[in-house]
């Protein structure tokens, strides 16, 4: 591995900044329709709380959203917290799904938000 004044240069201007990527794996699918709900639920909680950064369904034209598995990317202080947050999602809770927690360090990429006060319309890029 590098380790150059210019390496370091680099990566200390970057944003370093912790997180947790949940991949989750589908075990027992015929149970989404029954908690598809709480699953929702849980995740719009978590996001409230500021634990949810990102969560979704990998999808395809060929299969349903979900049934390839999906990932969330979670803030959490260790992956002791982080685990203790995705094992409260009933998807996960009810053996839909298993998981796989990393902790994943974000450096680079963007966010673009525009929002339009007078008809209240945004975009995300």
């Amino acid at each position: 591995m590098t380790d150059s004044t210019a390496t370091k240069a680099l990566l200390a201007g970057m944003l370093n900044k912790p997180l947790f990527v949940v991949m989750r794996t589908p075990r027992d699918l015929s149970r989404v329709p029954e908690l598809l709900d709480a699953h929702l639920q849980w995740a719009i909680l978590a996001e409230r709380r500021g634990e949810l950064f990102a969560s979704g369904p990998f999808v395809s034209e060929q299969s349903f959203p979900g049934e390839l598995g999906g990932m969330s990317i979670l803030r959490a202080a260790d992956e002791a917290q982080a685990q203790r947050i995705v094992q409260s999602d009933p998807f996960i809770a009810h053996g839909v799904y298993d998981v796989d927690v990393r902790k994943w360090l974000l450096m680079e990429g963007g966010l673009t938000v525009h929002v339009s006060f007078s008809n209240q319309r945004f975009s995300l890029l």
